[in-house]
C-alpha cells in the first residue's frame, strides 16, 4: 500500500465536508506528524480523527528531539512561521511518499524538493475515481468545499463538478 502524508488543513478540509471515512477508505496509508495531530482543537474533529488512530488507520509519527531539531535544520527556499508545516514536508522527504496539503507555501516548496503533492480536490476526485461515492456525490463535496475554502482554485473545481455530471 502506498503511503501519503497529509497536513492539518487537509483534514479539516475533509472533515468540514463531512468525507473523512470515505478519506480514509482510499487504498492509501494515511499518515501525519504528531504536531498536525496537536493542532486539531476543536473536539468534534479532534474526536473523528482519534477514532481513525484507534482504528490504525491513520499512522501518527511521533517526532523525537532528535528528529524535530533535524526538521529545523532541514534547508527550505521558504520561511515557516511554525514548525507543523515542515514536519510534514521532512517526513515526506524522508519517505519519498507524496504529500496532501491546501497550503501553497507548502506545496511550492514540496513541487521543489520534486515531492508528489496533491490537495482536498484530489482527495475527492479520488474518493470518485476509487467508486468509493458516485459521481453526483462527488459533485456535491465539491460544492461543500467551495462553501467552506474560499481559498481553493474554484475555476479547477467548477470543472470537476462539470465532468461529474
Amino acid at each position: 500500500m502506498k503511503l501519503i502524508i497529509t497536513d492539518t488543513n487537509v483534514f479539516f478540509d475533509i472533515i468540514s465536508i463531512g468525507a473523512l471515512p470515505e478519506f480514509f477508505a482510499l487504498d492509501f496509508e494515511i499518515c501525519t506528524t504528531d504536531f498536525v495531530v496537536r493542532e486539531i482543537l476543536q473536539s468534534y474533529q479532534k474526536e473523528q480523527i482519534e477514532s481513525f488512530i484507534r482504528a490504525k488507520k491513520l499512522i501518527v509519527f511521533k517526532l523525537t528531539a532528535n528528529e524535530v531539531e533535524e526538521i529545523q535544520n532541514f534547508a527550505t527556499k521558504r520561511f515557516f512561521k511554525g514548525i507543523t508545516d515542515k514536519t510534514v514536508l521532512w517526513k515526506s522527504h524522508q519517505l519519498k511518499c507524496p504529500l496532501l496539503t491546501g497550503d501553497r507555501k507548502l506545496r511550492n516548496e514540496a513541487e521543489d524538493l520534486k515531492i508528489e503533492v496533491h490537495g482536498s480536490i484530489w482527495v475527492i476526485k479520488t474518493i470518485v475515481e476509487g467508486e468509493i461515492i458516485s459521481k453526483t456525490n462527488g459533485a456535491e463535496l465539491l460544492e461543500k468545499l467551495k462553501l467552506i475554502n474560499a481559498s481553493l482554485p474554484h475555476d479547477e473545481i467548477d470543472k470537476l463538478i462539470k465532468r461529474l455530471k
